[in-house]
C-alpha cells in the first residue's frame, strides 16, 4: 500500500512541469543584441515550483517561456531576468520575432 501511495504522489508531483509543446520547440533564446532587429512582441513571466528538483523546475518555467512566445507568434526570447531556489523557479523574458 505505501509503494502505491508514493507512485500517485510521485505522479501527481512530475504531471505538473510544462512539456513543449510543438510551436514551442521552433523557440530559441537569443542575446539581447541579436533582438534589435527583431520585433517586440511583449514581456513574458513564467514560474515553476512543483517540480522534483530544481533542474526540472527551471525546464518547466523555460518551456512555459517558449510555448508563451510561440503563442504570441514569436520564435525567439531574451531572458531579462531569472531566480532559482529550492522551492520555485521565475524566468522573465521578452518575446520577439526574428
Amino acid at each position: 500500500m505505501r509503494d502505491y501511495i508514493a507512485l500517485i504522489a510521485f505522479m501527481l508531483i512530475s504531471s505538473c512541469s510544462t512539456e513543449l509543446t510543438s510551436q514551442g520547440k521552433t523557440v530559441r533564446q537569443i542575446s539581447s543584441g541579436t533582438s534589435e532587429s527583431c520585433e517586440f512582441l511583449g514581456p513574458i513571466t513564467a514560474s515553476e515550483s512543483m517540480g522534483l528538483d530544481i533542474a526540472m523546475d527551471m525546464e518547466s518555467a523555460f518551456n512555459q517561456v517558449r510555448n508563451e512566445v510561440a503563442l504570441r507568434g514569436g520564435n525567439a526570447f531574451v531572458v531579462s531576468a531569472s531566480s532559482t531556489s529550492e522551492f520555485s523557479t521565475v524566468v522573465q523574458a521578452d518575446a520577439y520575432n526574428c
